[in-house]
């Protein structure tokens, strides 16, 4: 009788509950029962590249400790959705209001540059639209202040490519003209960040549920961090919480996604509202107020 190839292999429910372990363990994501399908469908492009016949061959291999192949399912099973200013509303919070007042701070009260940080960056599309807002918007206007900008994420193919600032038409669906015209190039279909943006922005592989990934990420004045923890358990997202307000200075703010309310999460960080766009706010003093 003809054995299955790996094409026609199905994901029991026994190796489900292995892999989704180890997807927990060295990555944090969580994938609920329900979600059998999503893994299935993600993982099996693996069986076919390792050319073995089944998950259970497969989770064998991993659980034997092959680190290469554990890094290339992380990559596999991360949830790459993203787009530039995919928030719109944050953006505006931030050019109106958010930047100008972390400009006033350094200048009248903190020393060094303005540091924000894009976590779970995906393919750069984030971080690349803060470095724009940064070098048309706010950069002139304060010319004597310095900025960093750092991208981070767990998917160390996806951070190639956005070290390579390529993307399609529909990543640029929410660019402005002006910012599409001045900040990017045409290469065929494809729209590339201009090398002086591209300059601007630090990427580097990071995993928001390692503790000590996450103790060198430090005194940030702005985390973006928009549609991650939903893909995290209870205890993994409140772990991932804790770890971003300690990366904020004391009057850093932190963007998440608009249905990640953080209020039952346990986390001293005050809710700030500014128009449509909901930011929350390390208090300097150690107290939290609701200005929301």
């Amino acid at each position: 009788m003809k054995k299955p190839t790996a094409a026609e292999a199905s994901l029991s429910r026994q190796t489900f509950n292995r892999l989704r372990d180890l997807v927990r363990e060295h990555a944090g994501i969580d994938f609920p029962d329900e979600k059998r399908y999503l893994l299935e469908s993600r993982v099996k492009p693996r069986l076919l590249a390792q050319e073995v016949p089944d998950f259970e061959t497969y989770a064998d291999r991993l659980e034997q400790g092959d680190t290469r192949e554990i890094a290339r399912l992380v990559n596999a099973v991360t949830i790459n959705e993203t787009a530039f200013f995919r928030h719109p509303s944050q953006f505006e919070a931030l050019e109106d209001t958010i930047l100008p007042e972390l400009v006033r701070l350094h200048q009248q009260e903190w020393s060094g540059p303005m540091r924000l940080w894009s976590a779970a960056c995906s393919a750069g599309d984030e971080a690349y639209s803060l470095a724009i807002l940064i070098r048309d918007t706010i950069g002139p206007r304060h010319p004597r202040m310095d900025y960093e900008i750092v991208g981070t994420d767990i998917d160390t193919e996806v951070l190639e490519e956005a070290r390579a600032g390529r993307y399609r038409k529909r990543s640029v669906r929410n660019v402005p003209p002006a910012y599409l015209r001045d900040y990017f190039d045409r290469s065929g279909e494809a729209f590339v960040v201009d090398p002086a943006i591209r300059d601007m922005v630090e990427f580097r592989p990071l995993n928001l549920t390692d503790a000590q990934d996450m103790r060198r990420m430090r005194n940030f004045d702005l985390i973006m961090c928009a549609n991650v923890l939903i893909y995290f358990n209870e205890t993994s997202k409140k772990n991932v919480l804790q770890g971003l307000y300690r990366s904020l200075r004391p009057g850093g703010y932190l963007f998440v996604g608009g249905s990640e309310a953080l209020g039952e999460l346990d986390v001293p960080l005050e809710p700030v509202r500014h128009e449509g766009a909901l930011a929350y706010r390390r208090p300097t003093n150690g107290s939290v107020s609701s200005r929301a």
